[in-house]
């Protein structure tokens, strides 16, 4: 168990302003899963999914005061976190903002810019409170294990809203869809893993709470959730410790092995839309190479929406001008599949349909110089790194079957967002840390 330090920089906010940081943590991870306008609205034909609900505006304005609030207080230190800022996430939220130039909706584009500047303000106040990383651990895990309880007495009880019985009963709970309910079991299975390794976890609530996220990841029937799951747990155990300087070859190589079967399964489930069989997984060639299906209509959507791109291919459409439901500029993609997608099903090309060429080299950017800060990171606190480094894989890996990066209010997008301002800050607290270090230990020796 390591309980992570204090940080210069990171004690001076008062007990209201971190009352305020622990409810814009909790309030973040209600309103980016619940439905918009907490309307359980499954067709997708709401003008509140397509507008957006004035709930909706009031749910996240007020957050975005809240952090206002926090960081006019303490604008110094805030400033001098958004200068270290990742450069390249920087230009692409000034991109995504210059894109209303020639957006056929400059007023969508403006608002739904505005949405990622303020979840950048957001992040930049939770790192001014003291141990920014235990405290989103904690309350992040606590918030998601209410919703996971809320969504099984949703499932058990009102199964007209909490299960999906187009899609063989799979579980929803109180949130849009199954793969969400996945995704928020298989993060809270990450997030107990490192709750344990950070500070001390009774055995008892440990154990009771992977078991019942477990169970809510089984009954979602979420196949990219689960494979995420085991893939998370194994690259943050793999990086979380010097392996490279130990003795512990074998546990060292089992993990790497594990990580790569997990990778390996994940790509034969983009391809074929389901896990291998037990025939497969002895012959993965054959599996990999053989028969494919149109990963449950996503390559249709795929095909049309490159119809689109084709016509704005350097600059894009507009951020956030295309899936805004019927009678928008996706409505050719309605007309053809004859349901209501809201977005392809692949976030790096919704990226090249909304901000071009341009916007997905500056995406590519962004994430090679994370990859790059996070090495700096793991010099100076591996845990962190650690647990980072497996956000950045889970959101990178994901986003070639579901639309999250740079995507508003969508939870993975928020938790992104808060992942690229936690390293860059982290890093320059440590960094100052160590310099104070040098020049006590200099003044001792004078």
């Amino acid at each position: 168990m390591q309980n992570l330090p204090v940080l210069p920089g990171n004690t001076s906010l008062s007990l209201l302003e971190t009352r305020i940081v622990r409810l814009m943590i909790i309030l973040f991870v209600v309103f980016s899963l619940m439905p918009y306008g907490i309307s359980w609205d499954y067709s997708g034909s709401s003008a509140l999914t397509m507008e957006g609900s004035m709930t909706t505006k009031l749910q996240w304005g007020s957050l975005f005061l809240l952090a206002t609030f926090v960081l006019y207080r303490h604008l110094a230190e805030a400033l001098l976190d958004l200068r270290a800022m990742n450069p390249f996430l920087m230009l692409v939220l000034i991109w995504c903002l210059a894109s209303c130039i020639w957006s056929p909706l400059p007023a969508t584009t403006i608002k739904r810019a505005i949405q990622l500047y303020g979840l950048i303000m957001i992040g930049l106040s939770i790192q001014l409170a003291a141990r920014p990383l235990q405290m989103m651990v904690s309350h992040i895990l606590y918030t998601l294990m209410c919703m996971l309880v809320l969504s099984f007495f949703i499932a058990i009880a009102i199964p007209s809203i909490g299960v999906d019985y187009e899609l063989g009963g799979a579980w929803r709970g109180a949130l849009s869809q199954k793969n969400e309910l996945g995704q928020i079991a298989a993060l809270s299975i990450l997030l107990w893993q490192v709750k344990a390794c950070t500070e001390n976890v009774g055995i008892k609530p440990l154990m009771l709470g992977l078991l019942f996220s477990f169970f809510m990841l089984v009954m979602s029937k979420s196949s990219t959730s689960m494979i995420i799951s085991l893939m998370a747990t194994g690259v943050f155990h793999l990086l979380r410790k010097r392996y490279l300087s130990s003795s512990y070859a074998l546990t060292r190589t089992a993990l790497a092995l594990f990580c790569v079967l997990v990778v390996i399964i994940y790509i034969f489930f983009m391809q074929e839309s389901r896990l291998p069989t037990w025939q497969e997984a002895a012959s993965p060639i054959a599996g990999l190479f053989g028969k494919g299906t149109d990963l449950t209509g996503r390559t249709d959507i795929w095909e049309l929406v490159w119809l689109e791109i084709n016509k704005h291919y350097l600059i894009g459409l507009g951020y956030g001008a295309f899936w805004l439901g019927p009678d928008s500029l996706s409505q050719f993609v309605i007309d053809a599949l004859h349901w209501i997608p809201l977005q392809s099903h692949n976030g790096y090309l919704d990226v090249l349909n909304e901000q071009g060429l341009i916007g997905l080299l500056l995406l590519i950017l962004t994430l090679a110089t994370q990859v790059r800060l996070l090495v700096v990171l793991s010099r100076l606190d591996r845990q962190q790194a650690a647990f980072w480094t497996t956000i950045l894989i889970i959101v990178v890996t994901t986003n070639f079957t579901e639309s999250s990066l740079f995507r508003g209010f969508v939870f993975q997008n928020v938790f992104f967002m808060f992942s690229m301002v936690a390293v860059t800050s982290t890093s320059r607290r440590l960094k100052l840390q160590a310099q104070a270090g040098i020049k006590s230990q200099q003044k001792k020796l004078h």
